[in-house]
């Protein structure tokens, strides 16, 4: 798992931070508590709290972040549940595609946790995204990266409902 070995370059201090998006974001281990800390100025602080939370709870923390956060917000708490419900870890056997099928739009890499969303509200056609970057995408109300579209929970989709189709290139929704 490569957070797993990233969590012990840092500990071991190998690593000291990353940068991401052309943002510095520094990395420390505090054995005291056992807890990472990822800092980082400007834009790099959105950075740096996403690698807090994957250094030190994961998606499900995450999700739970997300709701709390976000009291009276029915819509953006469905989609974040719907999110959470059809998050699934990235195994490339499984899926039985190219490597560029598995890049993710948002951070142009393949995501260890991804979550399948449809392109638009009516098709069947669907991308393969980092299901943490999404869900932040989504609490800061964003639209569809790739359409522009609103996104709804009729968007996020089921691994199992997602097969790649070789003779179109991408993933698709499966027939019923």
């Amino acid at each position: 798992n490569e957070m797993m070995e990233l969590r012990q370059q840092v500990m071991e201090g190998q690593i000291g931070g990353f940068l991401l998006g052309g943002e510095r974001v520094r990395v420390s281990y505090m054995p005291d508590t056992g807890r990472f800390l990822a800092e980082s100025e400007g834009r790099g602080r959105v950075y740096a709290e996403l690698l807090n939370i994957a250094f030190n709870d994961g998606v499900n923390v995450l999700r739970n972040r997300i709701l709390s956060a976000l009291p009276g917000m029915g819509g953006r708490n469905s989609l974040q549940e719907k999110i959470s419900e059809c998050a699934f870890t990235v195994d490339i056997e499984k899926l039985q595609c190219p490597g560029d099928a598995l890049q993710c739009p948002i951070t142009l890499e393949q995501p260890e946790n991804g979550v399948f969303i449809k392109n638009s509200g009516n098709s069947a056609v669907c991308t393969l995204f980092d299901s943490v970057s999404f869900s932040h995408l989504v609490r800061e109300g964003g639209v569809h990266p790739l359409t522009r579209e609103t996104i709804t929970p009729s968007m996020i989709v089921k691994p199992e409902d997602c097969i790649f189709d070789s003779s179109k290139g991408n993933f698709i929704i499966k027939d019923g």
